[in-house]
């Protein structure tokens, strides 16, 4: 038997066919194949489309089983521009569609860009609607981060000294963490009718080593305050905007570690105590000017070697002028010395460096503050004697950059001749 003959009775058995069947004809054997692989093509196609619809309906279908989960909000878009509080220790990010109050030339209680607040408002016009940023010291009770009932107050940092509460009558206060986890509170309950939202962020005073760090320094928080009259759609959006703020704010100056010396917050209640703050002048001209710190803050400036007894010109510190960018100027006429001369003079933020007296006819004078030594919360400016019948105009407190901080209120007594008023 050849070879090929025993190779096609095995191919036969293989197949199973009969002896003597015929094969298949060679004429058409391709087209089959053609039309074979064309129908195996269709049905691949035809279950990879049914793989793509089941796989839709799961991405789709799936989630709706799941447990759900709290949707965040959409938050507004930020501008890029940043609002700096350096007295408060905080800087803002204005949101779209957002400006500050300052812009408008409308102040925000309790202070404007040399205190700690700040205000922001929707450019579109809305009835009593804003959002207000400001530093005070809280209720040790309250203070975000501690327990409900945990302990009691601390009672180093008492009522009487300003510390604010927020109302929680009725029901306790709602307490979360920013993505920093500084701690925060916020009230729930008896908000005024116009009032969206008010939250209090942990924002602690952080002293320099040069200053007395006052008790109420650790118990500082940043209130965040959004009140509209609007309807519902314009109290949700100042409710998003408020809650973007309370993650986003971010601490800068007094509210880092180590502190800065010149970026003293008002709102929190200093160390009592008087300090000498610096001396000047000579003979019987001789000065030397201090602060008390208490329940009311006094500048004085002395002159010990006046005959026959001390002279002295005090007056109180007013907090909210300086807040509104005004300067209190105290004047003084030295009316035992021959020649007359006057002094003017004042306290200052610490952030001040130096001041420009404006006199009518004459150059202006740049004089130093000083004091910044001292662990006041304030400095002090003297300027040179003026001679009698000197007209100063204008008094300008200027930074370490010239950046005007205060300049004196208008006051009709200022522009009156020295020694021509106080005798």
């Amino acid at each position: 038997m050849t070879q090929e003959p025993q190779l096609e009775e095995h191919l036969r058995a293989a197949l199973r066919r009969p002896e003597g069947s015929p094969w298949p004809q060679e004429h058409g054997a391709f087209d089959q194949f053609l039309h074979r692989r064309a129908r195996r093509g269709r049905a691949l196609a035809a279950r990879g489309a049914l793989a793509v619809v089941v796989a839709v309906a799961l991405v789709v279908g799936i989630p709706r089983l799941l447990p759900s989960r709290p949707v965040v909000p959409a938050t507004p878009p930020l501008t890029g521009r940043l609002l700096q509080m350096p007295a408060g220790g905080f800087e803002v990010t204005v949101p779209a569609g957002w400006t500050d109050l300052s812009r408008s030339r409308r102040k925000v209680t309790p202070g404007d860009e040399l205190g700690s607040g700040v205000g922001l408002r929707p450019m579109r016009r809305a009835a009593n609607t804003m959002v207000t940023l400001y530093t005070a010291t809280l209720s040790s009770a309250q203070y975000p981060g501690t327990e409900p009932g945990g302990g009691g107050p601390d009672l180093s940092f008492s009522a009487d000294q300003a510390s604010d509460r927020l109302e929680d009558r009725g029901g306790s206060l709602g307490r979360g963490r920013r993505p920093d986890g500084r701690p925060y509170v916020w009230q729930q309950t008896l908000l005024a009718t116009n009032q969206v939202a008010r939250y209090a962020i942990a924002w602690p005073y952080q002293c320099t080593p040069q200053q007395a760090c006052p008790p109420g320094a650790r118990w500082r928080v940043l209130i965040v305050n959004g009140v509209s009259e609007e309807g519902p759609a314009t109290r949700r959006r100042v409710l998003e905007v408020t809650r973007r703020i309370v993650d986003t704010v971010r601490p800068i100056t007094n509210a880092l570690p180590g502190g800065a010396l010149g970026s003293v917050d008002l709102a929190v209640p200093p160390v009592k105590g008087r300090w000498l703050l610096g001396t000047g002048g000579s003979g019987r001209g001789a000065w030397r000017a201090s602060v008390l710190q208490g329940a009311e803050d006094v500048f004085a400036l002395e002159f010990p070697q006046r005959r026959p007894e001390a002279a002295q010109r005090a007056e109180v510190i007013e907090p909210t002028i300086l807040l509104r960018g005004q300067l209190g100027v105290l004047n003084a006429c030295l009316t035992w010395l021959r020649p007359q001369a006057g002094l003017v003079s004042g306290v200052v933020p610490e952030n001040v460096t130096t001041l420009r007296i404006s006199i009518a006819g004459r150059p202006s004078l740049t004089v130093g503050a000083f004091g910044h030594d001292q662990p006041a919360r304030w400095a002090a400016f003297v300027s040179p004697p003026l001679a009698r019948g000197t007209r100063v105009t204008r008094v300008v407190a200027l930074d370490a950059s010239g950046r005007t901080v205060a300049e004196s209120e208008p006051d009709p007594i200022l522009s009156h001749p020295v020694c021509h008023v106080f005798r």
